[in-house]
């Protein structure tokens, strides 16, 4: 990069290869960039976009984000973003010194109405994919969709883009993402008309923190997690395991969507450098008779304060009851948390088969998509995929044995009678 500050440097001067547009190639009209955090997705795409639509072939535009919002702070207002493209810079640039540069379009970017609009009449509309349905009606001949995987309604959300994108002869479309082992995302990576790019966190570390390339390769090398995370890679399958990682799937609910919410515990009895942790999961059943799982509360408490946890998380989700493993703890888990709260609904549950065998029937409704994550759930979901068929989990699983409780409760309907929301 040129050190002079005064100069604003050419996008293909200062970018690695693998970040600038791939052209001359009409077949391979999508461009699906999986890639680590921090590879520099968001400011390839939004390079693209600016050189394309500064081509002066393509003036239907959508930036899309999960939401509208996100859309704008991100993938416009961004530090990587629209506006802080070396293309942007420059008419700023050349704005202020009343240079005219006719390789650089000028552009508005109208903010209350989320939309931008160049000076040779293209536009861009800024759109959030939780609200795909206002999708329709509208027609594009280039698309920009951002942390695709991280969407609500990601495969919905998709086909009505594939609608709407219907202009000019050579209509684009680029996603950018860091990679979730989501169903639509492996048949794009695998489609004839996708043009594939991959990367790591590390191919940027020059323009990251030292301190923050140390720390994560730390804490996530060898995992999956940083297989997903950090390398990029979509992880889908570890051998013989009670739960396959393409069956953890994401979507988001509102509070008022739900029918009934419980909360699973597997209480400690101990809190010592190697006691268990107390699993507790919250999990709630939607009109739409999906099962969705809404917080994993679990860590290493004393009595009282997992019982404590428990109790607020049943006043902060509205849930109508606890279900808790008594094996362990005995009297002692009822009379924790009534000692909390006197009043609280609360259901004994006592393991007589073996955790695997208790998790074989929930593993079996997420394979089903009648299981959704409200969020990424880290450590659940390491547990979850490492009860294996094969060997022993090295730790108790304890967020797992919540989870099930759970789920079991929820899904056994002959449990709702005689159960009304309790809120404290």
């Amino acid at each position: 990069m040129n050190n002079n500050n005064n100069e604003i440097p050419n996008w293909r001067d200062i970018a690695r290869p693998e970040q600038i547009f791939p052209e001359g190639d009409k077949e391979s009209w999508l461009w699906l960039i999986l890639a680590g955090r921090g590879f520099g997705k968001t400011r390839t795409g939004a390079e693209a976009i600016m050189e394309l639509v500064n081509s002066g072939k393509y003036k239907h535009i959508a930036i899309v984000a999960k939401t509208a919002k996100e859309a704008r702070d991100v993938m416009v207002e961004g530090i990587s973003g629209l506006l802080s493209t070396t293309i942007a810079q420059k008419m700023f640039k050349n704005k202020e010194e009343k240079i005219e540069d006719p390789s650089i379009l000028n552009f508005k970017f109208y903010r209350s109405r989320n939309m931008i609009e160049w000076e040779n009449g293209a536009r861009a509309y800024l759109i959030g994919g939780d609200n795909y349905e206002k999708i329709r009606g509208y027609q594009f001949d280039l698309v920009w969709m951002d942390e695709f995987a991280k969407y609500r309604h990601p495969e919905e959300t998709w086909h009505q883009i594939l609608f709407s994108l219907r202009l000019g002869d050579d209509p684009r479309c680029i996603i950018t993402t860091t990679p979730k082992p989501l169903k639509i995302l492996k048949k794009l990576m695998e489609s004839p008309f996708t043009h594939l790019t991959t990367g790591s966190t590390f191919q940027n570390a020059e323009n990251l923190s030292k301190r923050f390339i140390k720390t994560i390769t730390e804490t996530y090398g060898n995992t999956w997690l940083g297989k997903q995370e950090l390398e990029g890679q979509l992880v889908m399958t570890k051998e013989n395991t009670v739960w396959k990682r393409e069956d953890i799937q994401y979507r988001e609910i509102e509070r008022s969507n739900l029918q009934r919410v419980v909360v699973g515990v597997d209480p400690a009895v101990s809190n010592s450098e190697n006691s268990d942790e107390t699993g507790i999961i919250v999990a709630g059943l939607g009109y739409d008779e999906k099962i969705y799982i809404l917080d994993d509360l679990s860590g290493k408490y004393t009595p009282q304060e997992w019982a404590k946890t428990t109790c607020r998380a049943v006043h902060d989700y509205g849930a109508s009851c606890i279900v808790a493993e008594v094996n362990n703890g005995g009297d002692l888990v009822g009379e924790m948390i009534k000692t909390i709260e006197p009043f609280a609904p609360f259901k004994t549950v006592r393991a007589i088969k073996g955790k695997i065998a208790r998790a074989e029937p929930v593993a079996l409704l997420y394979s089903n998509n009648k299981v959704f994550h409200q969020k990424d759930f880290l450590n659940l979901e390491e547990q979850m995929l490492s009860l294996s068929y094969d060997e022993p989990p090295e730790k108790s699983p304890d967020r797992v044995d919540a989870l099930v409780w759970a789920l079991t409760e929820l899904k056994n309907r002959e449990n709702y009678v005689g159960f009304d929301i309790i809120r404290f």
